[in-house]
């Protein structure tokens, strides 16, 4: 024991005595391990213990697909979801959900608030318990008798001040009364963003073959204990083969390649968070490696620096095993207080890091530290202890033989070995540095490509706003939601400033999505296997298209005679027309949604319009219908105006409320805030990446430093004798750079391979990587080429500054 705490204490005067060394080390090292410590705290609060969740490991997300109509993953079918809840030796529970909203009278004003329809068993699924009351019971999950409700943790504050007595109490939900029967925790939030939750209430014929293909739920089942996804996935196959052999030789599930999945919940709880995140993690990875070499090089300059004491000590009689321990132990301690720190801050810094996340990306996600962020943190600092020492330990144990007090006097000069080794680290650093800003850059080039994407509208000058109609007042009238939406518009129309209003069930880059559903073309049998045209499918008034100004190519907009007691009409999209009316004109053709449904006349094609996303375009089709002829109890209402959008936030929920003062408008967003929000993960990715990439650099610039500085440092004797022969300051700093500049220069040829590498890999993972390269590569030349000169420069200075007869008399 008294051994260990001679160790320690030597190692503590060690790096004491050099505090400029230590001090570097602890930093350098600190950075590297709290980088990802931070990370990892993100990655386990989205990908490995969302909040609010018991063990999620054992949830699974469960989908519908269709490879023959560009499906890979929907929603689910009732069917679908009792096939499988029906596997009970795998699925310990299952629950579906059906998101929607209410408008419920609070504090004297109408409230718009989102809910989850979802079967009795969604919150045993998560394992999530109420913090008052209780959750559903089967008998209220029933058609008819679904009067129940639970509340969110800040709908319970906001509507009730977080009073217990509000279970029991009843509230007005589209005039309707619900009993709370729970508040659930505040750390529950799934679906994300939802007010309150209320039993589905599906009838036994909700479940008939039938509605097979009608996809309208989101699912997940807990698995029991021991079961995996992959015999989920197993089990769910043999039910598609029941299935298709039910249906028949070239069914609909058959040709349209159907199938159903199943995945961990986590990968559709993290969305598009997921693979920024792993690229992080990723990067960060690479900062630990850069910051290992950097104190690997620091270590083994110190290493080289200490010849004389070590050489003291084995005449002493030290062994190799008692010199290379000491070396341990300094590496050990200083990684440990690294570390420390790193434990400390990873948490906070990891909070930092989901604060600039985008709301809609991080909500329901919630940091905390705990012993599993410890342990990867303690693994990290282990890990990067093992690699920056080992080099030092390894050059001690291999010069044991040589150490003789004679060998080593004042002007000693580090092994040529030991100097080149050194050199190499250095040469990694700057590679991987080089590897980052250039990665950085490509990501930039990407971002500012997809800014520039074709949407297929305008998006700016346009305010967008949601309202969903009181089922009690609207559902099952369409006249009564045609009159309320042309009350809105007319009054819109009138205002000052506004060039155009109109709207539409499903708005491009909303949340909603656009649905989509397979047609038939009239005159245009199937053939056998073949699955029938499919699209997505919206409807929108006559003020849509302008308010868009999405370009008509053919024919006609809908217009005010496009009623319900008019001839059904359909506007279709470019897309849409050249699959299925290729060089033809698609006008007077007909179309229906299926075979109880009326023929729609197409009456014009317009542009095609994205979806939801920049980076990817589906590209299925649209098919637009008259509102008026299909109306539904929720619209999207688009403003386009002379005057900055945001103005008109006021003018929107008056012409509401004017029409209907039980109604209100929510989601209030300029158009073109929403279609920006679609790059969020991008545009995080990127300024993370800058922030990595100048840690990168700065890594870099220290270990070229340290290593000119030890290099200058042990050759002083030669820049005297080079001085007192004449050479000029200029001539001693041309020396140091040149150096500098050879490091630097196989740096960046190592770090160029990496990066074509690296382009071609994300060309696969992410959109828009295909161009920038050139402008990416010059990016990172030029800032390491920077920060090498400005390393270098300190040390360069210095030597220049040797006094030649200082120099020689020391000698």
């Amino acid at each position: 024991m008294a051994g260990r705490s001679g160790d320690l204490r030597y190692a503590l005067r060690q790096l004491w005595r050099a505090r400029m060394f230590t001090a570097i080390t602890i930093v350098t090292l600190a950075l590297g391990v709290g980088a990802n410590t931070a990370i990892f705290s993100v990655i386990q609060a989205v990908l490995l213990q969302p909040a609010g969740v018991k063990d999620p490991a054992s949830v699974a997300s469960f989908h519908a697909r269709y490879v023959q109509l560009n499906l890979p993953s929907i929603g689910v079918s009732a069917p679908d979801f009792q096939d499988a809840v029906s596997l009970s030796p795998i699925v310990e529970s299952g629950a579906i959900v059906q998101q929607t909203s209410f408008n419920a009278t609070f504090q004297g004003r109408t409230q718009h608030l989102r809910a989850g329809l979802v079967t009795w068993q969604w919150f045993h699924v998560y394992g999530a318990e109420p913090i008052v009351g209780r959750v559903f019971r089967p008998e209220e999950d029933q058609k008819g008798a679904n009067r129940e409700v639970i509340l969110s943790y800040a709908l319970w504050q906001e509507m009730f001040g977080g009073q217990r007595d509000a279970v029991g109490q009843s509230v007005l939900l589209d005039d309707q009364s619900y009993r709370v029967v729970g508040v659930m925790r505040s750390d529950f939030d799934w679906p994300r963003n939802e007010q309150l939750w209320i039993p589905l209430g599906l009838a036994p014929t909700d479940y008939a073959a039938d509605n097979r293909f009608n996809e309208s739920y989101d699912s997940v089942v807990r698995l029991r204990p021991g079961a995996s996804v992959a015999q989920l996935n197993a089990a769910l196959d043999r039910k598609r083969q029941e299935e298709i052999r039910r249906e028949g030789t070239g069914s609909f599930a058959q040709s349209a390649g159907w199938s159903m999945f199943a995945q961990p919940w986590t990968q559709d709880a993290a969305g598009d968070l997921r693979k920024p995140l792993f690229a992080l993690f990723a990067v960060a990875g690479m900062i630990l490696l850069i910051a290992c070499a950097n104190i690997s090089g620091l270590m083994l300059a110190r290493a080289s620096s200490r010849t004389r004491e070590l050489a003291i000590r084995t005449a002493l009689g030290a062994s190799v095993s008692q010199l290379t321990k000491q070396f341990v132990v300094e590496t050990v301690l200083l990684a440990g207080i690294a570390t420390g720190i790193a434990i400390l801050a990873g948490p906070f810094l990891g909070r930092l890091l989901l604060l600039a996340i985008p709301h809609d990306l991080a909500a329901g996600f919630v940091v905390e530290g705990n012993w599993k962020l410890m342990l990867a943190a303690a693994g990290f600092g282990l890990a990067t202890s093992l690699f920056a020492g080992l080099a030092p330990v390894l050059q001690v144990a291999r010069s044991y033989k040589d150490l003789r007090l004679a060998e080593y006097g004042k002007g000693s000069t580090a092994a040529p070995a030991r100097q080149r080794f050194r050199s190499v680290l250095v040469v990694g650093e700057v590679a991987l540095a080089f590897l980052l800003v250039a990665g950085t850059g490509m990501f930039l080039s990407s971002l500012r490509q997809l800014q520039h994407v074709d949407t297929g509208f305008t998006s700016e000058g346009v305010l967008a706003g949601s309202v969903t109609l009181n089922a009690s007042n609207y559902r099952g009238q369409p006249v009564k939601v045609q009159n309320f939406l042309d009350n809105v518009m007319s009054r819109l129309s009138q205002q000052p400033g506004v060039v155009a209003a109109g709207a539409v069930s499903s708005l491009p880059f909303g949340k909603n999505g656009h649905p989509s559903a397979s047609f038939q073309i009239e005159n245009q049998p199937l053939g056998p296997g073949d699955p029938g045209p499919h699209s997505d499918r919206v409807t929108a008034t006559p003020g849509y298209r302008a308010a868009m100004e999405i370009p008509l190519l053919k024919g006609r907009w809908f217009t005010e005679e496009d009623r319900a007691d008019h001839p059904r009409v359909a506007v279709i999209d470019d897309v849409l027309a050249q699959a299925y009316w290729p060089g033809q004109n698609p006008i007077g053709q007909h179309v229906r949604n299926g075979s109880n449904s009326p023929w729609k006349e197409i009456v014009g094609v317009v542009g095609h319009v994205r979806k939801d996303s920049l980076e990817v375009d589906e590209n299925k089709g649209l098919i637009y219908e008259s509102m008026a002829q299909n109306a539904s109890d929720g619209a999207a209402i688009v403003v386009r105006t002379k005057v900055a959008p945001d103005a008109l936030r006021g003018t929107l929920a008056e012409a509401v409320k004017a029409a209907d003062s039980t109604e209100a408008v929510y989601d209030v967003h300029p158009l073109s805030s929403l279609v920006s929000e679609s790059l969020a993960a991008r545009r995080l990715l990127v300024l993370l990446l800058t922030l990595f990439g100048g840690l990168a650099l700065l890594l870099a610039g220290i270990g070229i430093y340290g290593l000119l500085s030890f290099t200058a440092a042990q050759r002083t004797t030669e820049i005297g004798i080079r001085m007192a022969l004449g050479a000029q300051r200029w001539q001693v700093i041309t020396l140091v750079l040149r150096q500098s500049f050879v490091l630097i220069g196989a740096g960046i040829g190592v770090g160029l391979g990496l990066t074509f590498v690296a382009q071609r890999i994300l060309t696969h993972s992410f959109a828009a990587m295909h161009g920038g390269l050139a402008d990416s590569l010059v990016l990172a030349g030029v800032s390491l080429a920077l920060a090498a000169t400005l390393a270098s420069v300190i040390p360069a200075s210095r030597s220049a500054a040797v006094d030649p007869m200082i120099a020689l008399r020391n000698e």
